[in-house]
């Protein structure tokens, strides 16, 4: 018995190996210089740990947990895409070839997000303008921005206002995850079937791997490395942390 009739097996299976490799990626030991990548707010950190009570060791195992969300969440939206493209009739086109998802007759043109408020105003606007140029170069297709976790169930026309621009079209529309799933399925519960068939499908991915337990970030490298160099300069843990991020800053210099 497949697990959905819309999907092979092979293909589910070969979507979540592929986030699964992800995740594996994201559970390698973590580095001082990945810490810092994305630029650690140590304000915040100083604040986070007198007024919530959280030891230094904790705050920068949740730091890195933090970052490595970002990671995750866009893989999700990746898996939702590369899912997608799956189903027949509909092709995944990757990265930089126009959008997300198109089908083969060029009736459905697609951008994915897996969020609804993961887009700001200029993505929002560069994101809509893109949509109404697909719509004006195709007479008959629809297109869509699909928010696999929209705020709720929609299939509707997608205007706003963005940088002071109001944008409409009358074949540029927004819709949720289980309308879409629906709309190239034809099978109203298309999202939810998948849904419910992912824990058995991970657990069978992962049993043919003869994995039972997964790994977890390690915080400990990171913290220990800073901590060593802080006691190095003579330095507490956050002035070390401050000093490394503010580096270029008057005052700051080591």
């Amino acid at each position: 018995m497949p697990y959905l009739s819309f999907i092979s097996d092979e293909d589910l299976l070969e979507c979540i190996s592929e986030l699964h490799q992800t995740y594996l990626k994201c559970q390698k030991e973590f580095a001082v210089k990945d810490f810092y990548n994305n630029k650690v707010d140590p304000i915040k950190f100083l604040f986070d740990m007198k007024f919530n009570e959280i030891n230094e060791n904790d705050y920068i195992k949740a730091e890195i947990n933090r970052q490595v969300d970002k990671t995750i969440s866009n893989a999700i939206g990746d898996f939702h895409q590369k899912l997608l493209g799956c189903i027949k009739g509909l092709n995944d086109l990757g990265v930089g070839n126009g959008c997300d998802l198109v089908n083969d007759e060029q009736t459905i043109f697609a951008e994915l997000k897996n969020k609804h408020n993961t887009m700001n105003s200029s993505s929002s606007e560069a994101t809509i303008q893109k949509l109404i140029h697909f719509a004006d170069e195709h007479p008959d297709a629809n297109c869509y921005l699909i928010q696999i976790i929209a705020k709720k169930s929609i299939n509707e026309l997608w205007r706003g206002t963005f940088n002071n621009k109001y944008y409409e079209h009358p074949r540029v529309r927004k819709i949720s995850g289980d309308k879409f799933y629906e709309l190239v399925t034809g099978i109203p519960d298309a999202f939810h079937k998948l849904c419910t068939v992912l824990p058995q499908a991970t657990k069978d991915y992962l049993e043919s791997l003869n994995i039972t337990t997964q790994g977890k970030t390690d915080s400990s490298f990171v913290f220990n490395e800073l901590n060593t160099t802080a006691q190095q300069n003579n330095k507490t843990l956050i002035e070390q942390i401050m000093t490394d991020n503010f580096n270029t800053y008057n005052g700051f210099l080591q």
